[in-house]
């Protein structure tokens, strides 16, 4: 099933959030194990301090939504339709910087660790400007 590389913006065709939770603006396909992802920061983003920075919160939402779309991804290239999902459990999860702040943009990478049925392990870097901000482990499960 390998592909070429293929960017997606309409995200809404891969996962069930919509604003004001959809968490994820690009979505980039790179083989069945591995994508990134964008989001560009609103100023009206949920997950914002005071501040106007993001919180943990909303980066491993952002990371569990790219997994989300990935899963979503391979479904449509198989012909499935798209399910709802959740986080199962996180671990490993280390914060390395700053929490981003409104416009700045959110850049994620995901790799496929194993897939047990219905559940999918995940390896995450989140980034902002090639700098690494948080890593974790995630389980995704699917209804």
């Amino acid at each position: 099933m390998s592909s070429p590389a293929c960017k997606v913006t309409d995200i809404a065709s891969l996962i069930p959030q919509r604003s004001p939770i959809q968490m994820v603006d690009r979505y980039i396909f790179e083989d069945e194990l591995n994508c990134q992802s964008e989001l560009t920061i609103n100023e009206d983003n949920l997950f914002l301090d005071e501040l106007g920075y993001m919180s943990v919160e909303g980066v491993l939402e952002h990371i569990a939504q790219t997994s989300a779309a990935h899963i979503g991804y391979l479904h449509r290239l198989a012909g499935k339709t798209i399910s709802l999902g959740y986080i199962g459990d996180i671990k490993r999860c280390a914060v390395t910087g700053q929490m981003p702040a409104a416009g700045a943009t959110l850049r994620t990478r995901v790799s496929v660790v194993s897939q047990v049925g219905n559940v999918t392990l995940v390896s995450a870097e989140a980034a902002v400007n090639d700098s690494p901000i948080l890593s974790c482990r995630m389980k995704v499960a699917e209804d």
